[in-house]
């Protein structure tokens, strides 16, 4: 893995944006190289900086150690962190990065409070007293709860397509869409029948 320096801003070398995809910065890098180099008038220190930054940025495990070093981490306890409400109302609409482990991390907790919520349920409904009626609220909020998260996680997947340049088309947006509900529907009349209509 190459090495990097963290006080360097090989972005800014490169004139490119830190999310900027692989294709940009290897066409940004062709570009000042052909302006910046020796040959063409430009200085041996600005070409040896436009190189170390497409080295780092090239690797994707240098990049991604490079800019998690950047990142500057959790607040330190005692500090003052002042909230900007001018520069946060301008930010725009808040969107939330997504990665491979943010869409995992979303199907355990989906999965996680579906586990607790259903069991959970079904006991209470077996040993049904109407001072349980708290728990049985409980019970459907997490199963409620797990649904909201299935869907994010969907959402999630879909993010992480459009990233990877393979965005998916309106159709199968939309069909994976009608397919989750679907599954939704039919998981909670199963629950229903399963519960309620062996005692009426």
């Amino acid at each position: 893995m190459p090495k990097f320096d963290a006080s360097k801003d090989y972005y800014k070398a490169l004139g490119v944006a830190s999310t900027a995809a692989q294709d940009e910065i290897d066409k940004q890098y062709r570009n000042r190289a052909r302006a910046e180099h020796p040959d063409a008038g430009g200085s041996e220190d600005e070409m040896k900086s436009l190189n170390e930054a497409r080295e780092v940025l090239s690797d994707p495990r240098t990049r991604s150690a490079y800019d998690a070093e950047r990142t500057p981490g959790s607040i330190p306890a005692g500090s003052s962190f002042v909230f900007d409400h001018k520069a946060a109302s301008g930010a725009g609409n808040l969107e939330v990065p997504s990665s491979a482990e943010d869409f995992a991390g979303l199907c355990i907790n989906a999965a996680t409070f579906l586990g607790l919520g259903l069991p959970f349920l079904f006991l209470i409904e077996m040993q049904w007293v109407f001072f349980l009626w708290p728990l049985r609220f409980m019970a459907f909020a997490a199963i409620s709860y797990a649904v909201f998260i299935a869907n994010a996680a969907l959402r999630a997947k879909h993010r992480q397509m459009e990233k990877r340049s393979m965005k998916p088309s309106r159709a199968a947006v939309a069909f994976h869409h009608v397919l989750f509900w679907s599954i939704v529907a039919a998981g909670s009349v199963t629950v229903y029948f399963l519960l309620y209509a062996g005692k009426r």
